[in-house]
């Protein structure tokens, strides 16, 4: 029998070893706790999506009854902005409806204006060489400081947008050079606190050295902006930068989730936070979670038609996949032996069964001359268990409170004390009787019943006190349920009498009669004669019961 117990526990040792439990993720509780929230707004992404549907028809229906040009124009670009993070070819589309506006057309600074705009949107859109194109027909000559702001500013985006997705190529530092003179040129110009000013300068001074500096001017930036709008998003994703840039990686990460966070309460689908995240986490070893926010990534920039974002999530999506599909393989692997030893355990465990019912077999074998007296003496046992476990039951639904639990579980162990010693002592007194081998006294007290009236008498007792204690005015609740003249009396002596404890069982929350007819030792006719004539007594009959569980 020990060889077996050893062999059960080397199985269940390997078990845990083997168990996928024991891996975690390296992230730390924040982390784990904003991973979690950007889950939450994962899961809230289609109310997002469809409250933003809702605004856009709201809008579009707005401009299909609009005659006025000038109102035309501001419904259209309100439409324009809600599409140019949404949807790159609705965005397009009403650049272009706006652009060929007659009101517009005759407005060079609207025209060069809505022209920088299609050249920002196109270049998201990954088109460099179109957006490239928009822009070389403008007369930069010709628009005042805040246009050319933007024209400077949509140059800086195509170069880095084109930077981006070269990555490490031959051109890519011909790009990138392209774009700090664009910068340069747009903070000449630029006020130093705006946003354009400050989401160009800060990258700068980073790569500068000046990171403290440029840090500052985005924290102090971002409190202007609510998570869920664009400018938070961007922000955040260079706060991001920076921190990575500095080897603070815990910053880096937090602001990457912030960010992701963001683009899904705004519906930006064009995006780099989640796939950027994957990244991370793939590093961390969330292989699901990597997957996930990487499918998460494409559908996105499918969704918006980026060309750029899909490649650059196209770059990690094999890496990730095959880290994931190789970890569920693993996984995979660890169950099975899991099941293996399981098996094997099941196989100990019948063994051992098989053992113990051998022995239980000889020993009643040794105990054959006792055993009809102890069978009598069993089924009486069986009768105060189930009395004792209708008991218990009564008792976990009716202690409201702590103090009344450990009153009510102390008067009961109490009494099932007592009726085990009592149970004690007539179980010797059969053994001395059978020792002398009196069989006659022995039957005698076995078709006795005086034993059993008298436990019943003291169970009902004790189930009266415990019902008044916890319900001190039950009977007085009850009788007012009931009319004038109707109510039940007690006898001199009692504190209950059968019918009221019909009531106090269902009090209680027992209202199947088997269950009160075998509590009360009676009929379930008696039990139903009990529940119908209280009722006909009742001032609500038809209410009568749950009256009963609710007040009394």
């Amino acid at each position: 029998m020990k060889r077996l117990l050893y062999i059960a526990l080397a199985m269940m040792l390997l078990a845990g070893a083997c168990s996928p439990g024991g891996s975690h993720s390296g992230a730390d509780g924040l982390m784990r706790a904003l991973y979690d929230s950007l889950d939450s707004e994962m899961l809230r992404s289609e109310q997002y999506r469809a409250d933003k549907e809702r605004r856009i028809a709201m809008l579009r229906d707005e401009l299909a009854s609009e005659s006025v040009p000038v109102h035309r124009l501001n419904l259209v670009s309100r439409l324009i902005g809600e599409f140019e993070s949404y949807v790159s070819d609705s965005a397009l589309y009403y650049v272009n409806e706006a652009l060929g506006m007659p009101y517009v057309k005759a407005r060079p600074e609207l025209y060069n204006r809505l022209l920088i705009r299609k050249a920002d949107i196109t270049s998201h859109a990954g088109l460099f060489g179109d957006a490239l194109a928009i822009l070389g027909v403008i007369d930069s000559r010709s628009l005042d400081t805040t246009q050319l702001a933007d024209y400077y500013s949509a140059y800086c985006g195509v170069y880095q947008y084109e930077s981006e997705y070269s990555g490490s190529g031959e051109f890519s530092g011909e790009y990138e050079k392209m774009r700090e003179l664009y910068t340069d040129s747009l903070l000449r110009v630029v006020p130093a606190g705006s946003f354009i000013g400050i989401v160009n300068h800060a990258p700068a001074l980073a790569r500068a050295g000046r990171t403290d500096e440029a840090l500052a001017l985005l924290h102090d930036k971002l409190r202007e902006y609510k998570p869920g709008t664009r400018p938070y998003s961007i922000l955040a994703s260079i706060l991001a930068y920076i921190y990575n840039l500095s080897g603070d990686h815990d910053n880096y990460r937090r602001y990457i989730v912030l960010s992701a966070i963001s683009d899904i309460r705004g519906v930006v689908k064009e995006n780099m936070a989640i796939r950027e995240l994957a990244t991370i986490i793939f590093e961390e070893g969330d292989f699901e979670r990597a997957n996930r926010y990487l499918k998460q990534s494409f559908a996105d920039a499918n969704f918006f038609a980026a060309r750029m974002r899909n490649a650059q999530s196209s770059r990690m999506l094999p890496v990730i996949d095959d880290a994931y599909s190789a970890r569920q393989s693993r996984l995979l692997r660890n169950q099975r032996l899991l099941i293996a030893v399981v098996s094997v355990l099941a196989v100990v465990l019948i063994v051992a069964i098989g053992f113990i019912l051998s022995q239980f077999r000889r020993m009643q074998a040794a105990n054959e001359r006792v055993r009809k007296a102890n069978e009598e003496l069993s089924r009486l046992s069986e009768r105060l268990s189930a009395a004792n476990s209708e008991l218990a039951s009564i008792n976990r639904r009716l202690v409201a409170s702590d103090t009344v639990k450990e009153e009510y579980a102390g008067r009961f162990m109490e009494y099932c004390s007592s009726t085990l010693s009592t149970l004690q002592q007539y179980h010797q007194s059969l053994r001395v009787l059978a020792t002398q081998g009196q069989r006659a006294a022995i039957v005698k007290k076995l078709e006795s019943s005086e034993m059993i009236d008298r436990a019943l008498k003291d169970f009902y007792a004790s189930f009266d006190e415990a019902i008044l204690e916890i319900y001190p005015n039950f009977v007085e609740k009850f009788n007012a349920l009931l009319r004038p003249g109707e109510e039940s009396v007690v006898k001199s002596g009692e504190l209950l009498n059968t019918e009221l404890r019909v009531f106090a069982l269902i009090r209680i929350g027992i209202d199947d009669p088997e269950k009160i007819a075998r509590f009360l030792r009676c009929s379930i006719t008696t039990v139903y004669t009990y529940r119908s004539k209280m009722r006909k007594r009742a001032i609500n009959p038809d209410t009568f019961e749950d009256d009963i569980r609710a007040k009394a």
